[in-house]
């Protein structure tokens, strides 16, 4: 056999091999697409969630402050991920939710809460007064 013949051979095979690379590329940003539209469908209530239960004084509440905070500043306020285990599943879900659509989201999320900036704000003063590690 000579390197003639074979040559159409191994040229269809890289064809074929570029098509499904393609095609799972394609099927992969479809994913993707799929799942950002999703965040964008169900992130805002998540974090409504997340700041309803911010603004009252229990632990969840400390928590749920202390995950949106470090949404709005991580250098200043690390996300701790042991604090999503002193939430309920509800809350969970939701701060998991918001985390996913934080690094997506084309904006910052507190402008997607009415006056997010000075919500977070008092969030900063009140976590900042229990002496919130930073």
């Amino acid at each position: 056999m000579t390197t003639d013949s074979r040559m159409p051979k191994v040229s269809q095979r890289l064809n074929e091999r570029s098509r499904l690379a393609l095609e799972r590329h394609a099927a992969e940003e479809a994913a993707v697409e799929q799942r950002l539209s999703t965040l964008d469908q169900s992130g805002p209530s998540a974090l409504e969630r997340l700041a309803e239960v911010a603004q009252s004084h229990s632990g969840q509440s400390h928590h749920c402050r202390r995950i949106l905070l470090a949404l709005y500043n991580g250098p200043e306020w690390p996300l701790e991920l042991t604090r999503l285990r002193c939430l309920d599943r509800d809350l969970q879900r939701a701060a998991i939710t918001v985390i996913e659509w934080s690094a997506y989201a084309a904006h910052e999320l507190h402008e997607s809460l009415d006056d997010g900036e000075a919500l977070l704000q008092r969030f900063w003063n009140t976590e900042s007064d229990k002496g919130g590690a930073r």
